[in-house]
This record gives C-alpha cells, structure tokens and sequence, in this order.
C-alpha cells in the first residue's frame, strides 16, 4: 500500500515538472515572437522579411517637399539663351546710348536698356526658383562693324529682335514648364514694341 502511494505521487509529480516545462517554452516562445515583431517595426530597425513593413519603408523613403522637379533640356535651353541674349542686349544698348548720334537711336538704346535689365531680373529670379543656373558676367557690348554706328545698331536691333520673338512665341506655346511659359508669353509684346522701334528709327533716319 505504501509503494503504491509512493508510485502515484512520484508520477503526479513526473506530470506537473512536464507541465511546467510545456508552459515555460510555450512563454518563452511567445517572448520570441513579440520581440521579433517589435524588432520589425521600431523606427530605424531591419524590416526583415515582412512584405507588408517593406512596401510601406519604401513609400516612405522620401518625405513630402523633398522631391525635385527637373526643367526638361529644352526650356533650361531657352531659359540660358534668353538670359545672354538680353545680358548682350543691355551691353549694346549701353553701348548705343554713349556712341549714337541720333536722338532717336539713343532714346530707343535707353528703352532697350530699361527694359531688358528689368527682363534679365525677371528671368533670373525665375531661374533660380527652378534650380537653373547661367553666368551673364562676361557679356560685353559687340563689336557691331565699321561705318555708321547708328544704322549698324539699329539694323542689329531688328534682326535680333526678330529672332528673339520668333523663339518667345515658340517657347509660350510649348514649353514645359507652365511658369517659363507664361513669361515668355508676356514677354512677346515689349519684344515687338522693340522691334516697332528700331523699324521706326530706321525709316526715320533713312538707314534701312
């Protein structure tokens, strides 16, 4: 009868040390568990291998304001030689106004003067919103022949202004950038005011 009692008690015992270590592993496999998904979703730590938490790091790689939108070639093109073609502008007319004979001809040097420097800070502050750079420093005013000053500056005022207009009007019709576009476009009538001008002077002074 006592080794019976003993037997049963040794194995209550066998199963509540069983028991016991069923319950430890089972707890020690839920600590595992929570620790690795802790480990996956604490800011900064590997992702590993969750498809969900890898889709959702890669959407959040660049924060909102930081993505930089590139001017296409085409009207970073356009920008840079609008802003040396008006820098020459300016050198020219400056040059006009101190060499010119003519009332006239100095008072439309004056204008073009005036109005492209306004232009040139129009456009450069529009570039640099955009992240375009261009360097006018070394522009200076053009050897425009031998002869008579006035009638060279004036027929030189009329073929650029041609082509300026020319490159403005395709430029407010297809450039990229909805900004650059309305420039241009704004831009075109002070462009034939200066042509009209320079037209004007010429048949006044009889030089065309």
């Amino acid at each position: 009868m006592q080794n019976h009692f003993n037997k049963e008690s040794l194995m209550k015992s066998k199963l509540i040390s069983a028991s016991a270590i069923a319950a430890l592993a089972i707890a020690a496999s839920s600590i595992c568990v929570i620790e690795s998904a802790r480990a996956q979703t604490e800011p900064g730590a590997p992702i590993g291998t969750n498809p969900h938490l890898r889709s959702k790091s890669a959407g959040q790689a660049g924060s909102p304001g930081t993505t930089t939108v590139k001017m296409s070639q085409k009207d970073v093109s356009f920008i840079q030689k609008a802003a040396g073609n008006g820098a020459q502008e300016v050198e020219n007319g400056k040059m006009a106004e101190r060499q010119a004979k003519s009332a006239e001809v100095k008072n439309v040097a004056a204008r073009i003067v005036a109005d492209h420097t306004r232009l040139n800070k129009e456009l450069t502050a529009l570039a640099n919103r955009k992240g375009v750079t261009f360097n006018t420093g070394g522009v200076r005013a053009q050897n425009l022949g031998s002869g008579n000053f006035d009638a060279l500056y004036l027929k030189w005022l009329d073929e650029v202004h041609k082509a300026d207009i020319a490159e403005f009007q395709r430029a407010a019709k297809s450039a990229n950038d909805s900004e650059l576009k309305a420039w241009a476009s704004k831009t075109i009538p002070t462009l034939k005011q200066h042509l009209a001008m320079a037209e004007q002077a010429e048949k006044k002074s009889n030089v065309r």
